[in-house]
């Protein structure tokens, strides 16, 4: 099965697994992966990848030009670091030795990979013509990650990165198997705050009040007609109050009541409107209870966009390194949002993939879960997808 790039990175499983196990165990919450940093740090080094001159505290920008006479487009590939406050329950003998921090998202696995990616492409360098970039990128569940690494310089650096790539684990594909899809995946993601702003005052007496808690629970609810009655249902959008928060007592009415939430989109024409359609709503509850509102609302991460013809690229890595059957169309565009968008708007072209990483015949342990671990067994078909991208590209 695959082929000899594909046995090179079975050959470096061993190396790419402890480092995958060390960062497991030393987890790191974003912007704060300095241990996680410097053992990035560390392996590039060792294996004569050059560290760019980037001032970060946290994240890591490898650089490595390959040797091969001719020319190719500088080849980006971007791993997150950060791990999630979550108390593990995974049991195993390398379970997370910070308490209430846990590699939950398996970003455990991507900083391993592309270290793996970085050691294998670093010894075939006569392979490979132009420049690959390994971007270790720190803060990805806070979404501010990304950006921090755009203010640091990582694109101004020469020569500029024109292809970006990155892998994600997915438990809903079986190990072996890395899945595409074209266009449009991870939707936009912004976030809001309302504040329904009344009179307080006694539970017994309601009507000498002005009862913001009355008016935020009827726009909680209307806030949904936005997706029933006002937009098209083919046009994928979520709207989720995530928390409410009024009152300190059972018989007091309180004064305000705020509630806050996100909003999930693929189409940013349909984004756009949203805004103004929620002030609506929830100024016509306020006002139906002789209240008034604000909102507060922030636009955050866009969509990733996976450009076709990089897809197509990835397919084709995947299958001459992996084998046709290991190269799988994902069911569709997901509704979770992901920074990498950010870093997309930087470069000319770029595409995210997932990969697989449940055992055949188990039940998927969804990411975020106090249970999830990255399977070691994915790692060879994440690192040979990857050098396999890499050298497509040499002309």
């Amino acid at each position: 099965m695959g082929n000899d790039v594909f046995q090179k990175a079975l050959e470096i499983k061993d190396y790419v697994t402890k480092i995958r196990r060390q960062i497991h165990q030393n987890p790191e919450l974003g912007m704060k992966e300095f241990e996680t940093t410097a053992l990035v740090r560390r392996e590039l080094e060792a294996m004569g990848v050059e560290i760019a001159p980037v001032e970060m505290e946290v994240g890591v920008l490898g650089v490595l030009k390959g040797e091969k006479p001719g020319t190719a487009p500088v080849i980006g590939i971007r791993a997150d670091m950060d791990a999630l406050p979550v108390d593990e329950k995974t049991g195993l003998p390398y379970a997370s030795q910070n308490e209430g921090v846990m590699h939950a998202c398996g970003h455990d696995g991507h900083t391993a990979c592309l270290l793996g990616t970085a050691k294998l492409l670093s010894s075939m360098k006569d392979k490979f013509s132009g420049t690959v970039k390994f971007i270790f990128q720190p803060g990805e569940e806070t979404l501010r990650g990304a950006q921090s690494m755009v203010d640091a310089g990582i694109f101004d650096h020469e020569p500029k990165i024109d292809t970006l790539i990155a892998l994600h684990a997915w438990p809903f594909l079986e190990v072996g198997k890395i899945g595409y899809w074209h266009g449009s995946y991870h939707a936009s993601a912004d976030s809001f705050t309302a504040k329904i702003i009344g009179t307080g005052g006694h539970g017994a007496y309601p009507h000498r009040s002005k009862d913001p808690l009355l008016a935020a629970c009827n726009a909680v609810g209307a806030l949904q007609g936005i997706l029933s009655r006002q937009i098209d249902a083919a046009d994928r959008v979520v709207i989720s109050v995530c928390t409410i928060h009024g009152g300190k007592a059972f018989n007091v009415i309180p004064e305000e009541v705020t509630f806050s939430g996100t909003v999930r989109t693929h189409n940013e024409d349909v984004r756009n409107t949203i805004e103004e359609r929620m002030r609506k709503i929830i100024n016509g509850a306020a006002e139906a209870y002789d209240c008034r509102y604000e909102l507060d609302y922030v636009y955050g991460l866009p969509q990733v966009v996976n450009d076709y013809e990089v897809t197509d690229q990835i397919i084709a890595a995947g299958k001459e390194a992996l084998g046709e059957d290991h190269v799988e169309q994902l069911p569709g565009a997901v509704m979770g949002s992901e920074d990498f968008a950010v870093l997309l708007k930087y470069v000319k072209q770029g595409a995210f993939f997932r990969l697989g990483v449940t055992k055949p015949g188990a039940e998927p342990i969804s990411v975020h879960n106090d249970r999830f671990d990255f399977n070691d067994d994915a790692i060879p078909y994440g690192v040979a997808t990857c050098v396999q991208f890499v050298l497509n590209h040499s002309k």
